[in-house]
């Protein structure tokens, strides 16, 4: 359905944006001549962008309900995804087991940290050709509860060169960065995560669905004129938007606004996903509501790499560990920047942590963002909390 233009520039002021753009006479005249429903003239963005929680998209490569099969804008940039952990090493997730993840009936807390993005040598160049790429990331629940639809927990992020057409040391490039927090000195790194946690979701009945995103910023588009002016830093990633625990028609009618805004081409994709279909617990994977091939989420690190540099990354695979939040040679001893540029330097990749708790265990000190569990139920509280106190 065509927007207007003045649902376009509501949803616009909506994004917090506002007050800075329309402080510059030529962007708001941009924002205020934009032409937001074209059908004809759709980038590969703005359709994906508009079907991936608009009820298109596929669910683990199987049809469900009235979903019909969408492609990705990039297929050689579809990820293929490694499980790490000390124990194990790197594994594909195909080769995690049902029995491996943890068995409990309650609903799960899954607390997602974004490590690390390095880009290998041909996304380098990619990126020095332009000035801002976007790091998304969300998840989202199967159900909704009586008065509450599916919610979703989803992150925006901006990462961009400096003006000597080059990345950010790596150093800069993680997670504790796109959030806008000063990188930590060593002493601080080795007393705390390398990044902030996204935030505490809560998967009910343990399963899930989830999307990953790498998009370059086209430099004619209207997001790169906005960018360039919100973000005056020029060293390091700054955020962009935050969702926790959205309504899934509010978080689709932002992405609809989004993809108008970027109108990315399929080059622009780094990295990008249908939804996919999660697991956390052995009952979630068992969920009706999700795939059989459902993507199992244990405890540790996952490696997120482009299908079209899968091959570069299974040679190398064997050698390789995380560390940090980045990929290096087992047994390196090279410095920390030589060591994460060395390991396989043509392939690009996004580290994410996940840890798994039962609701119950969760510890009452953190918060949990989702309003289904103001009212803690009596079969959710933990055995020693004070009675009449709230679920965390």
């Amino acid at each position: 359905m065509p927007t207007s233009r003045r649902s376009f520039l509501t949803d616009f002021a909506a994004t917090g944006l506002a007050t800075s753009i329309f402080a510059h006479p030529e962007l708001a005249q941009a924002l205020a001549d934009v032409r937001v429903a074209s059908p004809a003239a759709s980038t590969a963005g703005e359709t994906y962008w508009s079907n991936l929680y608009g009820g298109t998209q596929e669910r683990g490569g199987e049809v469900r309900g009235d979903r019909v099969s969408s492609k990705t804008p990039n297929e050689d940039r579809d990820p293929r995804i490694v499980h790490y952990s000390d124990k194990t090493g790197l594994r594909w997730v195909e080769d995690l087991n049902k029995t491996e993840l943890p068995s409990f009936t309650e609903d799960a807390v899954v607390t997602m940290e974004l490590n690390g993005f390095r880009p290998g040598h041909d996304d380098t160049s990619k990126l020095a050709k332009v000035r801002f790429a976007q790091l998304h990331l969300s998840c989202q629940r199967v159900t909704g509860s009586e008065f509450i639809g599916p919610l979703v927990w989803a992150s925006l992020a901006t990462v961009f060169a400096d003006k000597a057409a080059k990345l950010p040391s790596q150093q800069a490039l993680s997670w504790n960065a796109l959030a806008g927090s000063p990188t930590p000195s060593s002493a601080q790194a080795q007393a705390q995560s390398s990044g902030p946690k996204l935030s505490h979701m809560v998967l009910n009945q343990g399963a899930g669905h989830l999307s990953v995103n790498i998009t370059t910023t086209p430099t004619t588009s209207l997001l790169d004129k906005i960018l360039g002016i919100t973000i005056q830093t020029v060293k390091i990633m700054s955020p962009l938007l935050g969702f926790p625990a959205i309504s899934l028609p509010a978080l689709q009618a932002f992405y609809q606004f989004y993809g108008t805004l970027e109108k990315a081409n399929p080059a622009n994709f780094l990295l990008n996903t249908a939804q996919k279909d999660v697991a956390v617990t052995q009952q979630g994977a068992d969920n009706s509501l999700i795939s059989v091939n459902s993507l199992k989420l244990l405890s540790g690190d996952y490696v997120l790499v482009p299908k079209s540099q899968e091959d570069a990354f299974q040679k190398d695979m064997d050698k390789l560990v995380v560390q940090n939040g980045y990929l290096v040679e087992r047994d390196t001893k090279a410095s920390p920047d030589q060591r994460i540029g060395e390991a396989v330097p043509n392939v690009s990749y996004v580290t994410i942590s996940v840890k798994v708790q039962p609701a119950s265990s969760f510890p009452a000190s953190s918060t949990v963002t989702d309003p289904a569990l103001d009212q803690a139920s009596p079969a959710t509280m933990p055995a020693n909390k004070p009675k009449g106190s709230k679920k965390p």
